[in-house]
């Protein structure tokens, strides 16, 4: 990524972002817990989705007894390993900003795996909570976990996939990150600085 200042300075219809989402075997990479599916959409300037998916199944080191969330062992059988995913993550996120629904937990894991394989940080992983975006924008929200969000903003998904798959899961952030970005993009926010300062208040 460029410069992290000139980036910041950027408007926001001029940013590119990585909107993604993990399937994991449990909730804490330190207990060693791993990635097992990876999805992601971009969303490039002037706040435009494209359509077609990053998405792959990961091969974990572990064995899974029973299926996460409709994946089975069998799947992943012939699935890359997990050092493959992400530099295909890393190729297809550069010169993004990332965006995640409960990101903390998901870029723990991406820096658990990139740590495990000396990987480096080449992206600088500015990254978006759309949880903590969401707390900010719509205070008046009794809930803002992915189902109550979906909706509230009656999103609509395109996908072979259900809810808690990582390409699912990551349309739905996407498709309601554009509806929050352009809201405040309209309305008080211009530039990217402004939006990581509007989100942390």
């Amino acid at each position: 990524m460029q410069n992290i200042v000139e980036f910041l300075d950027k408007p926001l219809d001029e940013v590119n972002f990585v909107v993604f989402d993990l399937e994991t075997t449990g909730l804490n990479p330190d207990n060693g817990d791993q990635i097992i599916e990876m999805g992601a959409f971009k969303i490039e300037e002037g706040f435009k989705l494209i359509r077609d998916p990053f998405h792959t199944m990961v091969k974990p080191d572990i064995f899974i007894p029973n299926e996460i969330h409709g994946i089975t062992e069998m799947e992943l059988k012939n699935a890359p390993d997990i050092c493959t995913a992400l530099y295909d993550f890393i190729d297809f996120s550069r010169g993004s900003v990332l965006v995640a629904h409960k990101a903390s937990k998901d870029i723990a894991f991406l820096r658990a795996a990139m740590r495990e394989y000396l990987i480096d940080d080449s992206f600088d992983f500015l990254v978006i909570d759309t949880i903590k975006f969401s707390q900010r924008l719509y205070p008046e929200f009794k809930y803002h976990n992915l189902d109550y969000l979906i909706e509230k903003h009656h999103v609509s998904i395109n996908s072979k996939f259900k809810r808690h798959r990582a390409v699912y899961d990551a349309e739905a952030t996407a498709k309601i990150f554009l509806k929050m970005i352009r809201k405040i993009f309209n309305e008080r926010c211009y530039l990217l600085s402004e939006l990581f300062e509007f989100i942390s208040k």
